[in-house]
């Protein structure tokens, strides 16, 4: 059991006012844990946790954001962090008590790839590089957007409460609205999950894991009822869904030792193989990309979900039978008419190939991520000096120059997050050598 500490004024603060402003707070209280920051523990043996009614939750149907006139054109995500970025600067903003227990700018300098130096984002791995790259597209369209409306936000502010957005909302279909209302973002019938943003201040306080409780939402509001009896002083978790540790990664800033939901992707490895034709022919039979290998439990029994074994997923299959069997093979796999057992020997092997050659790079990867020296200048390699010769310009310099420095924790997380990639490639190996 993880050992909790006392989590400061602030966050008794904040728990009194949650309390005060619709959240129903059952035996849990918020709780530091040594590496992990901030959490949810037991403070009595319990069954239900925490209830936020809807009139407490922040999405862009409530008056206090409404009040802003927000242009339409911005998206829920742009409109939410713009209007805590304006309640930011204000500091009679009635949310004074939830802000003050946000994580700070510099943890997130220090956990979030999007803040890290390029030479540390060219050392994350493939997928993560992808779901960086659309990160960092999201938010460079959200803030040109913002900017020509609301000039007055400065973007280190609105990237901050971007983030705080990113990291801290739940699903929201707005189910206390009728489907005609006049608040929705968008008709019912047209939303996107990228539409359907709220905010939950408390609920936000729980830690993910692969397996823990799952919150569940309607008209009334949300809630998080507990997956199992909990002790006193026991950690509390919740799961934000079935997420890799890339993802994990990307978004949140940590990464999971064990995750049942983890998964290689294997896009980088067979999307290069395939010439235009074959392209098109997946695309055209929806298995263009999304290729990945997974090390699952054998079964559903205590003493096999111990038991791991490989697994690349139907769309893998797909592709990697349209580049080494006739086409005639490859359509009657995709029509259904042939299961495609009696070549599976032939696609194993084509995939341990590659899986050879990709394990030779990630021992180089992690060769290299393991030669970084911590506290040394990532552009140039040299140990930064802390000397200031005046005042005049030094904040600047440091605000510019603090996100080149490796940081220990970057280096770990980086480290551990290749030695498990290099745990699925080498399980593949063995598996598919078999």
């Amino acid at each position: 059991m993880a050992f909790a500490l006392d989590p400061g004024e602030e966050h008794t603060r904040f728990t009194e006012w949650a309390e005060k402003n619709g959240v129903e707070v059952n035996g849990i209280a918020p709780a530091r844990f040594i590496g992990r920051g901030m959490g949810i523990v037991a403070a009595k043996d319990l069954k239900r946790l925490v209830f936020v009614r809807n009139t407490s939750l922040i999405s862009v149907t409530v008056p206090s954001v409404r009040s802003h006139k927000l242009p339409q054109n911005i998206t829920v995500h742009g409109k939410l962090a713009a209007f805590l970025a304006l309640e930011y600067e204000s500091e009679a903003s009635p949310h004074r008590p939830w802000q003050d227990v946000w994580p700070s700018q510099e943890e997130f300098k220090t956990i979030l790839p999007i803040h890290w130096s390029k030479k540390l984002q060219d050392l994350l791995p493939h997928a993560s590089k992808a779901l960086l790259f659309n990160q960092q597209s999201n938010l460079d369209k959200d803030w040109a957007t913002i900017t020509t409306a609301l000039p007055s936000i400065p973007k280190s502010l609105f990237t901050y409460t971007w983030i705080i957005v990113n990291t801290r909302t739940f699903y929201w279909e707005y189910p206390d609205l009728p489907n005609n209302h006049p608040r929705l973002p968008k008709k019912r019938a047209m939303l996107t999950a990228d539409d359907c943003y709220a905010m939950c201040p408390f609920m936000d306080y729980f830690n993910h894991t692969d397996v823990g409780c799952d919150p569940t939402n309607d008209a009334k509001g949300y809630k998080v009822t507990a997956n199992r009896d909990y002790k006193a002083g026991e950690e509390i978790y919740v799961s934000y869904g079935t997420h890799t540790n890339d993802f994990l990664l990307v978004e949140y800033g940590f990464i999971l030792d064990s995750n049942q939901s983890d998964a290689l992707s294997l896009d980088h490895l067979i999307l290069p193989l395939l010439s235009s034709e074959q392209v098109e022919i997946l695309k055209e039979d929806g298995f263009h990309g999304k290729y990945t290998l997974s090390l699952l439990p054998k079964s559903d029994s205590e003493k096999a979900k111990k038991e791991l074994e490989v697994q690349i997923c139907h769309r893998t299959q797909t592709a990697l039978r349209l580049l080494c069997l006739p086409n005639r093979r490859y359509a009657a796999f995709v029509s259904g008419t042939d299961d495609g057992s009696n070549e599976q020997g032939k696609i194993n092997a084509y995939l341990l190939g590659l899986l050879k050659q990709y394990s030779r790079q990630v021992m180089d990867v992690l060769e290299e991520v393991e030669a970084l020296t911590v506290g040394t200048d990532a552009t140039n390699g040299k140990r930064r000096s802390m000397r200031r010769k005046s005042k005049a310009g030094a904040q600047e310099a440091e605000d510019l120059n603090m996100g080149n420095i490796i940081k220990a924790e970057q280096k770990d997380i980086l480290a551990m997050r290749w030695k498990q990639i290099r745990g699925i490639v080498n399980a593949g190996a063995k598996g598919f050598g078999n």
